[in-house]
């Protein structure tokens, strides 16, 4: 495994189910673990959803290997919120994670 490659810091982001103020239940993204890794554009595409045009863009992430990361969680990397297709156990040697995500254009984190 290069180590130099994981360059990027990102967070893993967890639901977490709270109260509001006005004592409805809600679903609120907390953080759960700041990683070094390597970020990387895959593909890009366009589709239609409701009558408007939409970005989809996917990307690789690669971390070290972690056995308490799921697919539920979200990534953010400067501020972008990546939601997680599918994790993969890169060659199957326990020491890459490989995370295919897609990232929404204008679904930012406040």
């Amino acid at each position: 495994m290069d180590i130099g490659r994981l360059n990027k810091r990102i967070t893993f982001l967890v639901y977490k189910d709270t109260v509001n103020k006005y004592g409805q239940d809600i679903q609120q993204l907390d953080k759960y673990r700041t990683v070094w890794a390597s970020v990387e554009p895959t593909i890009g595409k366009e589709y239609m959803e409701a009558q408007r045009v939409r970005n989809e863009l996917t990307y690789k992430i690669y971390t070290r290997y972690f056995t308490d990361l799921t697919v539920d969680m979200v990534i953010n990397y400067k501020g972008r919120k990546f939601k997680i297709a599918s994790l993969i156990n890169y060659k199957e040697n326990n020491e890459l994670l490989q995370f295919v995500c897609t990232e929404m254009v204008g679904d930012k984190i406040e």
